[in-house]
């Protein structure tokens, strides 16, 4: 039976193929119905991201302008806490995954967007958002809240508005041109499958004439590696023709040698183990992993292997047969993308993420010794004139030699941050005392004071500085962070360029 079965194999796969491909086909169906669901809801909630942007300003303008005059309706600060929640949920839902509320009050979950342009704006919102979400929310959760701090909540929601309500247009376009693209495809593929369905029964003969040519066309084109190893003699029977233009050795250099020769040390040791499984076992502990391949210029190729276990050409030995695709380009853009969602680019520096990544472990190691530690947050002053004035770029120069004066002042062990616009945070451990405090801030503020000569032009600032301790002002980082931030605003209102601590 098996004998008759592999002589016209050939001749039975079209017609087991129409029978899979029948199955393929309503899978398809099924699959096309469930994308176009998602790429609806994306889409919907997408554009409802506008209106909830268009939403917050007026509502935000509304309770401003009332606030004026003392009368400030509490359905309307419920009205503007509900959209902020509605757009901050949904924004992290689209760059992370989640739960999101759609407009039928239907909590729904969303997939995390990958599409790289969707990805960008999305990016963009959030850099833009994070600020306004904070001066919102503090707005929103302060019992009393100061003129100055509403008038300039409003002077930031109007600035970007406009350019977070393009962004989400430019989202809702994005969503809607992949989802037309994945549509076509998908309608493509239906199409091809019953194409397919016909043309399989026209192929049958002559693939048994090409069938040996078409496979090693195949190996030979591809830009992976294919490998095939003996698991009891661990000795490589197979290996494709692509082996030259990743590794520089030919094939012959590994056919009917041992398997090792592909990789660095602690690779070998690995596939070893997989080797020594199968054989034991029958199976595979695992069906794909990362290696480290040896080129022939003595330099490291980082791989993905995909594995899986075959007989033999003679049906007698078992074999593992693997795919090792070069992710040399995929790992390095990885840690790029890593180092840039962790560093302000302007200035350098650490961000907002790693800050509080850094003050968490401080906080733990302060609890843990018992001993202090204090955050610094800064604010200049009289920075937007310069950009009015002079330009952003100019302004860019400012920030970036302003950051470098507020690193030269901080002691090795302690740690400057970046949050956002012309604000920064300084991070001291250790030993952490009033005066030193305190000290240290002023010569952050002297520092900053001095002029900035950009393109000949004399560049003036200063810095306001609030500063929160653990443990007298709180136990926890989002605390510390925010007295530290209010004692600033004190500054702000009492002349600038000081520093206030937390009361």
């Amino acid at each position: 039976m098996n004998q008759t079965l592999l002589k016209y194999k050939l001749v039975l796969l079209p017609l087991v193929l129409v029978m899979l491909l029948d199955f393929a086909l309503l899978a398809i169906n099924y699959y096309v119905t469930a994308q176009i669901e998602v790429s609806a809801n994306n889409i919907n909630i997408a554009g409802r991201q506008r209106m909830l942007s268009q939403k917050i300003i007026k509502r935000a303008s509304l309770i401003y302008n009332s606030s004026q005059h003392q009368t400030v309706p509490l359905g309307d600060m419920d009205k503007l806490a509900k959209a902020v929640a509605l757009f901050d949920e949904t924004l992290n839902a689209f760059s992370e995954g989640g739960t999101a509320t759609a407009a039928s009050g239907e909590v729904i979950f969303i997939d995390k967007l990958v599409d790289e342009d969707a990805r960008e704006r999305l990016f963009d919102a959030q850099y833009i958002w994070r600020p306004l979400h904070e001066e919102l929310s503090y707005f929103l959760s302060s019992q009393a809240v100061s003129a100055s701090f509403s008038h300039q909540m409003m002077k930031d929601l109007a600035k970007h508005d406009e350019e977070l309500l393009n962004l989400m247009n430019a989202l809702t376009i994005s969503l809607e041109e992949k989802a037309r693209a994945e549509t076509f495809f998908l309608r493509s593929i239906q199409t091809a499958t019953v194409l397919l369905i016909f043309v399989c029964f026209c192929i049958a003969t002559i693939r048994l004439i090409r069938r040996e040519d078409y496979y090693d066309n195949l190996m030979e084109k591809t830009t992976d590696i294919v490998i095939g190893v003996d698991v009891k003699t661990a000795l490589t029977t197979f290996v494709s023709g692509s082996v030259v233009e990743l590794l520089g050795f030919n094939q012959q250099h590994y056919l009917l040698k041992p398997a090792s020769l592909f990789f660095v040390k602690e690779s070998k040791a690995v596939f070893s183990e997989i080797l020594e499984a199968v054989d034991k076992t029958g199976r595979l502990p695992t069906s794909r992993c990362e290696v480290r391949l040896l080129k022939s210029d003595d330099s490291i190729l980082v791989a993905d292997i995909v594995m899986q276990t075959a007989l033999s050409e003679n049906g007698k030995n078992v074999e593992v047969t693997a795919a090792i695709r070069d992710i040399s380009e995929r790992k390095a853009a990885e840690a790029i993308l890593i180092e840039q969602a962790h560093k302000d680019e302007l200035t350098g520096l650490p961000n907002r993420i790693v800050f509080y990544e850094l003050a968490e472990h401080a906080l733990s190691i302060a609890q843990r010794n018992k001993t202090r530690l204090a955050i610094l947050y800064i604010d200049l002053d009289q920075f937007k004139p310069i950009n009015d004035t002079y330009g952003h770029g100019v302004g860019d120069r400012v920030l970036k030699t302003t950051a470098n004066r507020i690193s030269a002042c901080i002691r090795k062990s302690d740690s400057v941050f970046r949050i956002g616009g012309d604000e920064f945070i300084v991070l001291l451990e250790g030993q952490v005392d009033d005066e030193g405090v305190r000290s240290l801030a002023e010569n952050i503020i002297q520092s900053v004071s001095n002029s900035i000569m950009v393109n000949g032009d004399s560049c003036q600032i200063g810095a306001s500085i609030g500063v929160a301790f653990y443990p007298d002002d709180g136990a926890d980082i989002d605390v510390l962070t925010q007295k530290a931030d209010k004692a600033m605003y004190t500054v702000k209102h009492s002349g600038r360029n000081n520093v206030a601590f937390a009361e």
